[in-house]
């Protein structure tokens, strides 16, 4: 327990309140399981597609998830009751070739494994990346396992894809490449792999995760039609699109992004977008930079990591996993002086469990703190100080 003692107060507080966090979480969550039937909250979960669709594929009614939004929605509807709140499904077909063993188990059931299998994924996938003596990494991880249970969605297995692609890639790069295959599932997390890979001449990953995505498409072609993809392409892109532009309320409040902060605000998406991307370029072009400079390895993981959520405009809350364990691994470089450092740290930290709440008030922090962290991480590389001076006139 010696690192505890040593352990500054900002992260004593951060270790504090993810503790919190994750036991109310967890007490709700069994209190939720052990009431008769599927509560109204416990229903208006995003697992619900999941677990719907499930359902649906071995009831071979897949074609209705590649449809107009509303044959969907009664689906949800007939499962849930009238009344059940809007939900609308966003995924490719590959992800089906994940999730339709759901539909299995009850509702109840088939989250738990879902929820359990993933976080064991992700807390080993840290655990590759990190170190699994890294307390600090540890203490970063919490308000994240919080939110992602109470959220009941996917954030425990695409970060544990990246995580582990990041882990893997020197010592199993076929591995690697599998998870990042996985991971074009959701491709917005990983815009900046393949430049990684590219600045790393990782040729092995790329070839692994080209193939990978190849066949994971054309396998849920054969599997599920390519009807599906059609669809999906026709439908459902279009109009995960029009919510991107166009939806209110909590959806806003759980974007980290600069788009995000700016919608919520009530700034159309048509400004909100253009004024995202004079941030996202420069922030993506100095990756891409700190990609061929950084010292090591390390340094260009937490780079990629942390500039993820600086450059897509539609990584949300739950997508905090690949954020927190670059977290943990810079407030590990921290001297005990470097007070500042330390605290804003511990608010990236707790970003997953006060985003929402101060979001419902219109104060918004994420994208200031990420940017910020991103800077930080950028100097600790020893990108920013080669990058000055490449450009200082000889």
């Amino acid at each position: 327990m010696a690192w505890l003692v040593s352990l500054p107060t900002h992260f004593r507080i951060a270790l504090v309140a993810g503790l919190f966090a994750l036991a109310w979480v967890v007490h709700a969550t069994v209190e939720a399981l052990m009431a008769p039937g599927v509560q109204p909250d416990f229903a208006n979960k995003d697992f619900a597609n999941y677990w719907t669709v499930g359902k649906l594929v071995l009831s071979g009614r897949t074609a209705d998830l590649f449809g107009p939004q509303p044959v969907y929605f009664e689906h949800l509807k007939g499962a849930f009751g009238a009344d059940y709140p809007w939900h609308n499904w966003s995924y490719p077909p590959h992800y089906l070739l994940l999730v339709w063993p759901l539909g299995f188990f009850g509702y109840k059931t088939a989250m738990m494994l879902f929820l359990g299998v993933t976080c064991i994924f992700y807390l080993r996938a840290v655990g590759e990346f990190a170190g699994r003596r890294n307390h600090l990494v540890w203490i970063a991880l919490l308000p994240l396992l919080a939110h992602n249970l109470w959220a009941a969605q996917n954030g425990y297995l695409f970060a544990g894809c990246a995580i582990a692609a990041l882990a893997l890639r020197d010592t199993r790069p076929v591995l690697a490449g599998i998870f990042l295959g996985v991971l074009t599932i959701k491709p917005q997390l990983g815009l900046l792999f393949p430049f990684l890979l590219l600045a790393e001449r990782r040729w092995l990953v790329i070839a692994s995760a080209s193939m990978t995505t190849i066949a994971l498409v054309v396998l849920s072609s054969a599997v599920f039609g390519l009807e599906s993809w059609q669809g999906y392409l026709g439908e459902v892109v279009p109009y995960q699109a029009l919510v991107m532009r166009e939806l209110n309320g909590t959806f806003l409040e759980m974007l980290p992004s600069v788009y995000g902060a700016l919608r919520n605000w009530g700034v159309a998406s048509e400004t909100a977008l253009p004024v995202h991307l004079v941030v996202a370029v420069p922030v993506f072009l100095s990756a891409l930079a700190g990609f061929f400079l950084a010292r090591s390895d390390e340094d260009r993981s937490i780079l990629l990591l942390v500039a993820t959520f600086a450059v897509s405009p539609y990584a949300l809350t739950y997508d905090l996993g690949l954020l927190a364990p670059a977290l943990g691994l810079l407030a590990a470089r921290l001297a005990d002086t470097d007070r500042v450092a330390g605290a804003i740290l511990v608010v990236a930290i707790l970003l997953p469990v006060i985003m929402m709440p101060l979001g419902a008030l219109h104060i918004v922090i994420a994208p200031a703190v990420i940017l910020w962290v991103y800077a930080f991480a950028l100097h600790q590389s020893g990108a920013w100080r080669r990058m000055k001076a490449m450009l200082r006139p000889a």
